[in-house]
């Protein structure tokens, strides 16, 4: 059985602007970075997504945040905010349930004051390895003003 030949171009020959290197198979990227990744000249972030997989099966929260810092703060995921999105469950179980206990109110779901506090908390930890805020990571920024509030 023959296979297909694959042909991937990773030159741009003769280009005349950078609009024209941030163009892959016709589409104008919004980065440089982007056009890489669609060129498949940097690495994806399934091996942070396995990672993170395996510790939301075995960990507690807090070793879940502080494994996504380090992977933020020491490995640059290309896409951060996906990872969060996906693993946010995981990272702020602890900070549910101490809702749910509080309140005494076992249907208490997760909220977006929920995940604020789970990335204030990710952030201090994030600020102690590199001095870095979220933002300056490609993260979203927590809401600490309604946190403070929530908490009262």
């Amino acid at each position: 059985m023959l296979l297909p030949k694959i042909i991937i171009n990773h030159n741009v020959r003769g280009p005349t602007s950078f609009q024209e290197l941030k163009t892959v198979n016709g589409h104008v990227c919004a980065t440089f970075r982007e056009a890489c990744q669609k060129l498949n000249l940097l690495e994806n972030d399934a091996h942070w997504d396995i990672s993170l997989a395996d510790a939301s099966n075995t960990g507690q929260p807090q070793q879940i945040r502080t494994l996504y810092s380090t992977i933020l703060t020491t490995c640059f995921p290309a896409n951060p905010k996906d990872l969060w999105e996906k693993y946010k469950d995981y990272m702020s179980e602890d900070i549910l349930h101490r809702m749910r206990r509080i309140n005494a109110n076992s249907n208490i779901q997760f909220t977006s004051n929920i995940y604020s506090e789970a990335l204030i908390l990710f952030e201090d930890v994030c600020l102690i390895i590199a001095n870095k805020s979220l933002t300056e990571l490609g993260m979203i920024a927590p809401n600490r003003y309604s946190n403070d509030i929530f908490d009262r």
